[in-house]
């Protein structure tokens, strides 16, 4: 007798889509937030007192904003600056998305799919907040810290063992890195919801992830715009 194979459903099946309510008269937002990329990992809810909310789930979007990537700091800017009713999306953890950033990201996805698509949008936030680090040499017109933070290859590999870069790869022998953004001080206040969408605006996307760039370079793509990064235009 045959065993029947039991497809395994995709984590996006189980995505959750709730309405947050407002707490009381003081209208506090009915949900705490933990992690966020500044920590390595993906935002969750801690607690929701409101309803409706597990705790321990990912936070994929607040008000149709894409928050993966985001600091802790910015996703709590995001969720108490937007427009009432505020609807989450969340999912449970799983195999394939878990709160781990790090992890997600060196995995390689299928081009075009829904998880390559996704680590496309967490670049796109983590470089609100973290400027990409590679051992090349500038080229005219790019500006330290700005374009790139630009070391050497001792500097990489330093940021690389003490935990720094959430992923990184090698693309025409030089590397590449993306940093983990360092934590939100009062003295640099979150990102509203409403900046999130102008800033993404400034920015330009690029296709490919840190995690293939030795395949991409094998496989005659040219260009650095293969890089998986996001830079200011």
């Amino acid at each position: 007798m045959s065993k029947t194979a039991v497809k395994k459903l995709h984590w996006r099946s189980n995505v959750q889509d709730t309405f947050v309510p407002l707490l009381g008269a003081s209208g506090e937002v009915g949900v705490a937030i933990g992690g966020g990329a500044d920590y390595g990992e993906f935002p969750f809810v801690t607690s929701a007192p409101g309803g409706g909310l597990t705790v321990g789930d990912i936070i994929l979007e607040i008000g149709g904003t894409p928050v993966l990537g985001m600091t802790l700091g910015d996703v709590r800017g995001v969720l108490n600056s937007c427009p009432h009713p505020i609807r989450i999306k969340t999912v449970s953890p799983g195999s394939t998305l878990c709160k781990d950033l790090r992890l997600y990201l060196s995995k390689c996805f299928t081009p075009g799919s829904v998880d390559s698509q996704l680590q496309q949008v967490i670049r796109e936030n983590l470089y609100l907040r973290a400027v990409p680090c590679t051992t090349r040499k500038p080229r005219d017109a790019e500006i330290s810290g700005i374009d790139y933070n630009f070391v050497s290859v001792e500097e990489f590999f330093s940021l690389e063992e003490s935990g720094a870069l959430l992923e990184s790869g090698k693309f025409k022998g030089n590397y590449y890195g993306t940093p983990r953004p360092v934590h939100i001080g009062p003295e640099s206040p979150p990102i509203t919801y409403q900046e999130h969408r102008n800033l993404l605006r400034n920015f330009r996307t690029r296709s490919k992830s840190l995690s293939n760039l030795e395949k991409v370079a094998d496989d005659g793509i040219n260009g650095e715009d293969d890089f998986g990064k996001c830079c200011r235009a």
